[in-house]
């Protein structure tokens, strides 16, 4: 009696294993709600001491001008205490000069529509230093949220364009998805930082755009 084996001529259905891996992103443009300014002053002298004290005579004026502002202690930090030898060249000769002494506080301005005004008091009290006012989002995980969900749509967009175009039909459930997140806010252009010396400071805070990206990879189906 002859047997066949049931079994011999089966084989399962090939599995697809082609997949596309397509790249999501999402930009939202904020209105910034926070300031960080580094204010300060530099004071010289050709003794160390008086040139310490001229600059700490400054430097607590400005940080009384900071709290009559309503910024609070911990938002006001000593980002740089340095003091340097100052030397002239006469005749190719290093001659002592003095010292220079410069200390610069980085300061967190919340209430960012009086930044023009807490500006003009520094200067007022002696600051000599506003090496730079950068513009941020006190809470930016809220919009990163949003910019995320965004950059998934436009990713799955992408990967069903690439499906079509190929003659396969997409499997909507991602196999990966890679968030990439080392990306910066990134200030928009535009902004305008201009000192006055007798008015209040007209300072344009412009947007910050909060980016998100991620890397999605599907299975394509016949």
């Amino acid at each position: 009696m002859y047997y066949q084996d049931p079994y011999r001529n089966h084989h399962p259905e090939k599995k697809s294993s082609r997949t596309v891996s397509v790249t999501g992103e999402k930009t939202i443009d904020v209105q910034p709600d926070m300031a960080i300014a580094q204010i300060g002053a530099v004071t010289s002298d050709k003794e160390l001491t008086e040139a310490q004290r001229k600059n700490t005579e400054i430097s607590t004026a400005i940080l009384n001008s900071f709290k009559q502002n309503g910024i609070a202690e911990k938002d006001i930090q000593t980002s740089t205490y340095q003091i340097y030898p100052q030397y002239d060249y006469i005749d190719g000769k290093q001659m002592f000069k003095g010292y220079e002494v410069r200390q610069v506080f980085s300061v967190k301005i919340r209430a960012i529509e009086k930044i023009g005004e807490i500006i003009d008091d520094a200067v007022q009290s002696g600051a000599n230093i506003i090496e730079r006012v950068q513009f941020a989002v006190a809470e930016p995980e809220v919009y990163y949220q949003q910019a995320l969900k965004k950059a998934y749509n436009d990713a799955f967009k992408k990967a069903q364009v690439l499906a079509k175009s190929s003659g396969t039909t997409l499997n909507p459930l991602p196999l990966e998805i890679n968030e990439d997140s080392s990306i910066p806010m990134i200030p928009r252009p535009g902004k305008a930082f201009v000192l006055a010396a007798e008015s209040t400071a007209p300072v344009q805070p412009g947007e910050v755009g909060i980016t998100a990206r991620l890397t999605v990879k599907y299975k394509l189906m016949k």
